[in-house]
């Protein structure tokens, strides 16, 4: 494979794709993340967590206060992070159930190396995972 061909698949893959209205009501029919707010994406795409017992552990059980908590598979590279995890969780699921943090920004907090960034960094890359279907109005037609 050369490099145009590379191109050319690059380019097919992220181009935009244009559906009919009716096209676009029948994927929204079958697939509840076609109309879902940026929240509920986001959410799809992190998971749900693997509950771990930290009383069975002796290391983890002084760490957490023998808690049972929840371990994202998104997050698994994330270590000594849970916490701050499950809230970035809590806000989102809030958020996606149209509550007060709907309203606000995600705003993370913490000291330099804290992993801030990291974590931004694979939100994001988490967010593009489920796609985003959205509807245009074409240049030159009247709104109605």
């Amino acid at each position: 494979m050369n490099i145009f061909d590379h191109y050319r698949q690059r380019y097919e893959a992220a181009k935009d794709e244009e559906f009919t209205l009716q096209e676009f009501l029948a994927i929204c029919k079958q697939d509840r993340s076609a109309y879902a707010n940026a929240a509920e994406r986001l959410l799809m795409a992190i998971g749900e967590p693997v509950m771990v017992d930290t009383a069975q552990e002796p290391r983890l059980s002084r760490i957490f206060s023998n808690r049972v908590m929840g371990r994202y598979p998104a997050f698994e590279e994330f270590y000594g992070m849970e916490e701050a995890i499950e809230q970035i969780v809590s806000y989102l699921k809030h958020a996606a159930q149209g509550l007060e943090e709907k309203k606000q920004i995600l705003y993370l907090l913490g000291p330099v190396g804290g992993g801030k960034s990291s974590l931004a960094e694979r939100l994001k890359s988490l967010m593009q995972r489920v796609p985003h279907l959205c509807t245009e109005r074409r240049r030159g037609t009247q709104p109605g």
